[in-house]
């Protein structure tokens, strides 16, 4: 029986995810495919390779599927979702839909600190700059997540050009009331 059994406690199932395909990506059958990611080999959270399918908003484990680099999203060194960005059209989604954002950790030092922030497109090129910034996963948070940022880095222009849309969307702002008591009368 292992440790986590043995204290009560389950392993996290991302955890379980994550670490399998932390196991495949340093398989030597896979260096060949990873090395044109330049990803550097030390210095970096756990991170792996999986075959996956990408759903609307999300992606599953797919032994069919198409490989993706898997990627921990963590708050307070808890992994509460991963992401999956795949290799051929670096589409990028989450495993369960909580995370927002990858980099909480620089995206709330970059807020306290009034520093500008580095944006990268996506976790292939967050994991390739060592993890020293951050990656919008949830594009229709973009505005609440990286509204209260001094200056904001993008890598690339297109990038630049999204995070300038998504800040310029209007916020929906729903109808307004206030609710009328009725009293019946006897």
């Amino acid at each position: 029986m292992n440790g986590a059994r043995q204290s009560g406690t389950a392993m996290n199932p991302l955890l379980r995810e994550l670490l399998s395909a932390h196991r495949i990506a340093h398989d030597p059958d896979a260096a060949a495919e990873l090395q044109p990611l330049r990803i550097p080999a030390s210095g970096l959270p756990v991170w792996g390779l999986q075959a996956v399918t990408f759903e609307t908003d999300h992606y599953t484990p797919d032994p069919a599927g198409q490989p993706a680099i898997i990627v921990p999203v963590a708050d307070d060194g808890r992994i509460f979702d991963l992401a999956a960005t795949g290799l051929a059209a670096r589409r990028t989604a989450t495993r369960t839909g909580l995370a927002s954002v990858l980099g909480l950790d620089a995206l709330e030092r970059a807020v306290v600190h009034q520093a500008t922030l580095h944006l990268f497109q996506d976790p292939i090129e967050w994991l390739r700059h060592r993890c020293a910034g951050a990656v919008v996963l949830d594009w229709r948070a973009a505005a609440f997540v990286l509204a209260d940022l001094a200056a904001i880095a993008c890598s690339t222009d297109l990038l630049a050009a999204r995070v300038d849309k998504a800040l310029r969307q209007p916020l929906r702002v729903p109808p307004l009331f206030v609710r009328e008591d009725r009293h019946a009368t006897a």
